[in-house]
């Protein structure tokens, strides 16, 4: 009996070295510190690149969007180009809304043409699309795209009412200049 115990102690020791001698070995291994990527000196760190494909194309879109909404236009873009979907039109849409808050208007519109080619029922990027027309000058494209939100979605919808007051903000204030 006694002998049988021993033999069960010596087995458990041993299953349990080794699991540990992994766990053990790395203890003398050098820390890695661990890099604070919210320090704005730290974002060009590779550290704190997000890897293109880790995540899929709806969290990279719902991440990418609420950048920005919040304002941060060049960290946004950053997310929006890891998607590996390119082609997916709320991505598109996202790099085109992003690079024309960033002040590119021209290069954003080729993004929204090809969302929309994807996918012409969706009435944000268009939105967005009449948001860059106006900025270009051109209110008869802008107006077009607000024809076609209403067709789409009525003129109840979101979309409809934010491009309308851009509009109605771009008469008012070409009234005043004028």
């Amino acid at each position: 009996m006694f002998g049988l115990r021993a033999l069960a102690t010596a087995v458990c020791a041993a299953v349990v070295l080794a699991f540990a001698a992994p766990a053990i070995a790395d203890f003398d291994a050098p820390v890695k510190k661990k890099v604070d990527c919210t320090k704005p000196e730290n974002k060009s760190k590779a550290a704190c690149k997000p890897k293109r494909g880790e995540a899929s194309t709806d969290e990279i879109y719902n991440a990418g969007y609420w950048m920005a909404r919040q304002g941060q236009y060049a960290e946004a873009l950053a997310v929006f180009r890891m998607a590996t979907d390119q082609d997916d039109p709320r991505i598109l849409t996202g790099i085109g809304f992003s690079t024309r808050k960033l002040g590119d208007v021209d290069a954003a519109l080729p993004y929204y043409a090809r969302a929309l080619a994807r996918e012409p029922g969706m009435v944000l990027t268009r939105a967005y699309l009449g948001e860059a027309h106006i900025q270009k000058g051109n209110l008869d494209a802008a107006i077009a795209e607000l024809g076609e939100i209403a067709r789409r979605c009525g003129t109840a919808c979101e979309a409809y009412a934010q491009l309308s007051q851009h509009i109605a903000t771009y008469k008012a204030t070409a009234a005043i200049k004028g």
